[in-house]
């Protein structure tokens, strides 16, 4: 059995308004402690892993802003994930990079250590607005550090961000060809989500900040899908695109509803039919993990109903959908007929389409994707 790997790094250079993730924009938890409990629970992790006969196939070390670690630190979490997780011979190692924060020699280190996939977020080409954001690098660092990368590593991606205060269609379009002519192997390109409680949310309820029209955004978002596309990408899940051969397997897994383990202080898992989530306290991660225990977690078992519904919406953000050939060897049901009233509704609304192997969002349906997974949730 394969099994992705994730592990969060809570540190950052500073705190994005946007951001709702699990994340410090200072070093007031130790790294070097955080660091020391995150190995136990690897050491605790991979006996679980090693009993069940699973491998790591992909893991994806991320925050937070790993590199916010210094050189050493990050060889030392390198070398923990060497010696304690069983890894597959091929193995997809990525690592997100903050432009702000990577070095000739933290680039060193991570190549030695596995390391051959990095996500780079860049997410904008304007100062002004990366300033806005809370970004603490500019464009020229995030070039600068694309350019240092590629001698490194085999696969490249970069994140850009639509949406944005202050942006217009023209501006998001800029910033992609720009991005392009990088010639990154893989692209993510979001939309500004606003997450309450965020100062990102405070602004917007101040009225000291406005975001463009949900038209305009729309505009965006099928512009940058089109520049892509000619530029070589294929489109193979809702936000990423990539070059023949450079989809993240990582995130594959995610939108497959197939098992996966996180590893760190507030880290979700999703094994043995049950989704857990570690605790988000320091304190107490820490001292279970010293005890020699794993950390405290919610967790949820996953019934089969609930399994199959989290299939289909995953799946339906994928561009290929869902094959019914697959659905049928996991489940042993026929999803055509499981699902035959959702599949009716949203077909006689033009938001999906279905051909004899797989059932997948239309060009109208992939901007109302929401309306589209609402209809396999049960009330």
């Amino acid at each position: 059995m394969k099994t992705a790997v994730y592990i969060h790094i809570p540190y950052c250079a500073s705190k994005c308004i946007y951001c709702d993730f699990l994340s410090f924009p200072n070093l007031s938890i130790s790294p070097a402690a955080y660091l020391r409990a995150l190995e136990q629970e690897l050491v605790l992790r991979s006996r679980q892993l090693r009993e069940e006969g699973a491998l790591a196939d992909t893991v994806y070390i991320g925050g937070g802003s790993p590199t916010v670690l210094s050189a050493s630190e990050l060889s030392a979490l390198l070398s923990a994930c060497r010696t304690y997780l069983p890894l597959a011979n091929d193995t997809e190692w990525t690592v997100e990079v903050n432009p702000g924060t990577i070095d000739h020699h933290k680039a060193v280190v991570l190549r030695a250590g596995g390391v051959n996939r990095i996500s780079l977020g860049v997410q904008d080409i304007n100062d002004d607005r990366l300033a806005l954001l809370g970004r603490t690098h500019t464009f020229s660092q995030a070039r600068q550090a694309f350019s240092l990368c590629r001698k490194f590593f085999d696969v490249l991606s970069v994140d850009a961000m639509i949406g944005l205060p202050g942006q217009r269609a023209a501006d998001s379009a800029e910033t992609l060809r720009e991005l392009c002519a990088w010639q990154p192997d893989h692209f993510s390109l979001y939309g500004l989500k606003v997450e309450a409680g965020t100062r990102l949310d405070e602004l917007l309820e101040q009225g000291e900040l406005t975001l463009p029209s949900e038209e305009e955004t729309l505009l965006m978002m099928q512009q940058g899908r089109e520049i892509l596309i000619a530029h070589g990408f294929n489109h193979y899940e809702l936000a990423n695109f990539a070059k023949p051969g450079h989809q993240c397997r990582h995130n594959l897994r995610y939108w497959e509803n197939r098992p996966y383990l996180g590893v760190g202080l507030g880290a979700h898992s999703y094994l043995r039919n049950c989704r857990c989530r570690n605790t988000a306290d320091f304190q107490l991660y820490q001292n279970s993990l010293l005890a020699g225990i794993l950390p405290p977690a919610i967790s949820q078992p996953v019934q089969k109903r609930e399994e199959m519904e989290d299939t289909m919406m995953l799946g339906l953000r994928l561009t290929r959908g869902v094959s019914y050939k697959e659905f049928q060897r996991r489940f042993r049901l026929d999803l055509r007929m499981l699902f035959a009233e959702e599949i009716s509704r949203l077909v006689e609304r033009g938001l999906i389409e279905c051909d004899s192997e797989a059932i997948r969002l239309s060009r109208q349906g992939l901007p109302l994707a929401n309306l589209v997974f609402a209809e396999f949730i049960t009330v």
